[in-house]
Order: C-alpha cells, then structure tokens, then sequence
C-alpha cells in the first residue's frame, strides 16, 4: 500500500511540476486513431495502384495543430484564422516540403472521413491517390461527442 502511494504521489508531483507533460488517455487515443487513419490512407493508395507513404512526425504535428485549431476556434476550412493555408503553417513550423496539400474532414468517425475523402468527385480523392506525394502526416482532434476533425498533410 505505501508503494502505491508513493508511486501516485511522484506522479501528481510531476503532473504539476512538468505541466507540459499529458498523462491523459486521450493523447494515447488519438495517436490510436492517427495510426489507424494511417493505415486507411495506405489501404486506399494500394487498392489503386499507388506507393506507400511514410508517417512523417513532423507532419503529424502540424496536422495534429490544424486538427485542433479548428475544433478548438470552431470552423472547417483549409486556411485557419490562426495560422492560414497548409503551405504557410509549414513554413510557419519551418517544416521543408517541395509541395503539400491538404484533407481535412469534420466527422462521425475516421472510417467515415476516409470513404468521403475516397469518394470524392474532385480535389480529396485526387489528393490521397495523387503519386506526387512521398509522406503523410496525420491529425485528428475528437470533440467531446465524439466527432472527429481530421487533417491528411501531403508532401513530398
């Protein structure tokens, strides 16, 4: 029994000493989700014929920034009110990219993103199967019904 205790205090010590630091489930599923998005993302270039992209972390940081900014600022768009277009982020963020491209979706799930980013008749299709792209970067921010804002970041 102390060793339990010891053990929970050391860790709210250093909940509250080192802020930054989440111990929270919901990072661990989100990154669950990311990976799983992942996964969908390479399915569908595969069922047509295209290469494989790598997750790229510093991608999925910045998609995990888009993802949140917009559930946090309340809007669905391409270019944020905080950080404008995909293109000006990562330079923000001093991401190097030759080119990049952007999918985001607001929706019930991320199975139900990826079908309507397949589905489309223009620009999110033609961006997930597009052979121009070398890696990928995935964020995903979960609302408290459990919707999903998720960003694809392209680049090569």
């Amino acid at each position: 029994m102390k060793a339990t205790k010891r053990t929970l205090s050391v860790f709210l010590f250093l909940a509250l000493l080192i802020p930054q630091l989440s111990f929270s489930s919901a990072l661990a599923e989100n990154t669950s989700l990311e990976r799983m998005m992942f996964s969908l993302v390479n399915e569908d270039r595969a069922r047509y014929g295209k290469s494989a992209l790598s997750l790229d972390p510093e991608l999925s940081r910045i998609a995990r920034i888009k993802a949140q900014d917009m559930l946090s600022n309340g809007y669905f768009a391409h270019t944020s009110p905080t950080y404008g277009n995909i293109r000006t982020m990562l330079n923000t963020f001093g991401v190097s990219y030759r080119a990049a491209s952007e999918n985001i979706a607001r929706s019930r799930s991320i199975y139900h993103a990826e079908a309507a980013f397949l589905s489309s008749s223009t620009g999110h299709r033609q961006t997930l199967l597009s052979s121009a792209w070398t890696k990928v970067g995935i964020g995903i921010a979960v609302t408290p019904q459990g919707f999903v804002y998720v960003s694809q970041v392209f680049a090569r």
